[in-house]
């Protein structure tokens, strides 16, 4: 049987902190499922006294709360995103603050409710989380004022084909706030809110088991004010607002589809973006835990990785050609291959590829990895001034060259045939663009050469040795923070530790 998740101790001293400086607030929907936003599975949507916007944003801050903003556009008046960080479970919580109700459509919330005082004025307390929330006749009055807004044609022509229009959580939330309601009430509630005419027909809604889009519509046409007195945007502007905004997340979809980037959120950090790079000998997890940190990020901000090694899996196309082609020549070469004697012409030719004049397909090869960091550079220095965070798995440094993804042809700068030089200084470019941005923060994961031996057995017992070496001694910018993290822990302890140490960069 599956374990229920533990509730946020963040959100618990959020509360407590609200009430202790007497700021007046209410949870103002979803109330049916308090459970999935205490532990961080759904948003937490709180309604705040506006006046109180000054010691809350104080508040949030000290409690732990980083402020975000999304893309130009995509916001909406009087709500601001606020993730906090729970730093027991590593799990992430987004608050949305709301100071006035703006709601409405899927893509444009075209509407604001002068609601506000009716919700903190009449707040009921909950007892099993100890907070307050809306008062459940306002909050299904809203609910399905907010259903109404939502409808479109293609609403009723999906119900006449059998698909009703209130399903899933929705349909859930109706029905737990229809047992927590009494009619009488109800009317009484819904009389100053909506007219007595709109009034009349909420029993009916509230008692059925789920309304049709044509009572839906009968229940719109009849709330006085009309709703058409509550808009935001003129009939056509907020068409079209609504088009661009839907469009923008198509959009978003299928380029973080083709970058083959985890982003499901587009909102950044105001004061800025972030590099973040994970080193770390073979079998130190990079992969890994870049892997986890970025699926943890990625649902509440914008996130885009990238990959500063030269492996198989993030090669370019025609870097990829080579490696498949170079792999079939092993083949071929292996299949022929006599037994090499101490006079092998072959075994006197070979060196060390790091210190070894390189052949042409070498520097074929260097130079289309040159193409691709410096493609790289470029991609995470836009991303990092837009405001996103940049995962880095691995990142390339010259302290080294021929290790740890160091240049191969720093020795071949001013000597040698001409493409030698060239391709060294084509290379040496590539470094340079790197460099232009240095990781904010870079997380070492140590492990001894033992483990890494047995983690990754393929790997040369000296190149093991020296990768757990160098990696000790990569030195970076005083504008860097390093953290060391002991890589031979168990994995959910690594991860919990650098998501605390992504945390504190942001």
């Amino acid at each position: 049987m599956t374990q229920p998740l533990p509730r946020l101790d963040v959100l618990r001293r959020l509360f407590d902190r609200l009430h202790a400086e007497d700021i007046r607030y209410c949870h103002w929907k979803s109330n049916e499922h308090l459970s999935q936003s205490f532990t961080g599975q759904t948003d937490v949507d709180v309604l705040f006294d506006r006046r109180a916007i000054v010691p809350l944003t104080r508040l949030l801050g000290e409690v732990g709360f980083k402020r975000f903003v999304v893309q130009p556009g995509r916001g909406y008046p009087g709500i601001e995103d606020y993730v906090g960080f729970d730093a027991s479970t590593g799990a992430l919580t987004h608050l949305h603050v709301h100071y006035q109700l703006t709601l409405g459509e899927k893509f444009l919330k075209g509407h604001r409710l002068p609601w506000e005082e009716r919700y903190l004025s009449s707040r009921v307390w909950d007892s099993e989380f100890e907070i307050y929330v809306a008062d459940p006749h306002l909050e299904v009055i809203a609910l399905l004022v907010r259903a109404v807004m939502k409808l479109r044609l293609r609403d009723s022509v999906k119900e006449t084909l059998g698909s009703p229009y209130i399903t899933g959580g929705m349909r859930r939330e109706l029905s737990w706030l229809a047992a927590r309601v009494s009619g009488d009430r109800l009317l009484e509630v819904a009389r100053d809110l909506v007219g007595e005419p709109a009034a009349r027909l909420l029993p009916e809604l509230v008692a059925g088991d789920r309304p049709s889009v044509r009572r839906l519509r009968a229940f719109g046409r009849r709330i006085a004010p009309s709703l058409d007195e509550y808009r935001l945007h003129r009939t056509n502007a907020a068409a079209l607002q609504m088009m661009r905004r839907e469009l923008g997340v198509v959009w978003w979809k299928v380029r973080n589809w083709y970058l083959d980037a985890p982003t499901r959120s587009t909102r950044t950090a105001p004061q800025g973006g972030l590099t973040v790079a994970f080193l770390g000998a073979d079998g130190a997890g990079k992969s890994t835990v870049t892997g986890a940190i970025a699926d943890w990020l990625s649902r509440e901000m914008a996130v885009v990785t990238t990959y500063g090694g030269s492996g198989k899996g993030s090669a370019s196309l025609p870097r990829r050609a080579m490696q498949e082609v170079a792999a079939v020549l092993r083949r071929l070469l292996k299949a022929r291959r006599v037994a090499p004697t101490s006079r092998s012409p072959r075994t006197e030719a070979a060196g060390d590829p790091r210190t070894s004049r390189p052949t042409l397909p070498r520097l074929a090869w260097i130079l289309s990895l040159s193409r691709e960091r410096l493609r790289r550079a470029r991609a995470a220095r836009r991303a990092k001034g837009l405001g996103m965070i940049v995962l880095s798995d691995r990142f390339p440094q010259d302290q080294f060259p021929g290790w740890n993804d160091g240049p191969r042809l720093s020795r071949w700068i001013d000597k040698g045939p001409w493409p030698v030089r060239r391709a060294a200084r084509r290379e040496r470019a590539a470094f340079a663009a790197v460099s232009l941005s240095p990781p904010d923060l870079v997380v070492k994961l140590h492990v001894s050469p033992a483990v890494a031996a047995a983690r990754k057995p393929e790997t040369p017992a000296d190149q093991v040795q020296r990768g757990v070496e160098l990696l000790r001694l990569l030195r970076f910018p005083a504008t860097t923070r390093v953290v060391d993290l002991n890589a031979e822990a168990p994995l959910q302890d690594v991860v919990l530790r650098a998501k605390q140490a992504v945390w504190d960069a942001i």
